[in-house]
């Protein structure tokens, strides 16, 4: 639901509950997390795509460095201890968490619409500088496991200036490259769980529908204020939390 409605593929959650509830090791629970956003995501991205919310320029602009990124951070999970990067990037997370907090309450009449945008995704400049982001997102998906739409959303909607239904659409037809991308890395190395990640793909694909048909029907500021909270509570937890990344 969480998917859906706030157009993340939901790995924030995923990745906690299968180590804490399943008691699966950090690696298993990042690599088997991966292959169930690329499911879920692709039914989010169809129903905002079916209402126009995707813009598929900038989407593909982000899917090829997204999906080079991916296949380098699963590469590192496997080599690499993620503790310094959590902490980093926790703190990264509070403080984006923070801005669309701020943007929500302050901002809420100029969150319905495309706002002035600091960087033109449609110029050569803008256009790499988009598959940068696209390429940070996929080595921090295939490191930690989770869709990269706890980057992307901000970043899409306070430096490019899309609404946030639209950013929640690109952000959701993003993931399923880059999530494949690193899934395949990890598969081989034999650490998806492909039977849990089965049945958490079928639980998924429900509740992606039924949140986003309620993501379509909500108040951009709303939904910006939900993904505020959630960004800060997740990088919280990202920089309290020292497990490793390992076997």
């Amino acid at each position: 639901m969480l998917s859906g409605l706030l157009g993340i593929g939901g790995g924030s959650i995923l990745v906690p509950a299968m180590v804490f509830l399943l008691g699966m090791s950090q690696h298993r629970a990042n690599a088997t997390s991966l292959a169930v956003i690329a499911v879920v995501a692709v039914s989010g991205a169809v129903f905002y795509s079916r209402h126009g919310l995707v813009d598929w320029y900038v989407a593909i602009e982000l899917m090829f460095g997204g999906v080079v990124g991916a296949a380098v951070g699963a590469k590192l999970c496997n080599r690499l201890s993620a503790n310094h990067l959590k902490n980093y990037f926790g703190i990264f997370l509070a403080l984006v968490g923070l801005r669309m907090l701020y943007s929500a309450v302050f901002m809420a009449a100029a969150s319905s619409h495309v706002t002035g945008r600091s960087v033109d995704a449609h110029t050569l400049g803008g256009g790499l500088f988009v598959v940068v982001i696209g390429v940070v997102t996929g080595v921090l998906a295939g490191l930690f496991g989770i869709g990269g739409g706890l980057v992307m959303v901000p970043v899409l909607t306070l430096m490019l200036g899309f609404a946030q239904k639209s950013a929640q659409g690109i952000s959701l037809a993003v993931m399923i490259p880059v999530a494949v991308s690193g899934t395949l890395i990890h598969s081989a190395h034999g650490n998806v769980r492909w039977g849990i990640a089965l049945w958490l793909a079928l639980g998924g694909v429900l509740g992606s529908v039924v949140g986003a048909r309620l993501a379509v029907h909500a108040d951009d500021s709303i939904l910006r204020g939900l993904f505020g909270t959630l960004v800060v509570v997740t990088g919280n937890l990202m920089f309290r939390h020292k497990a490793r990344c390992a076997n």
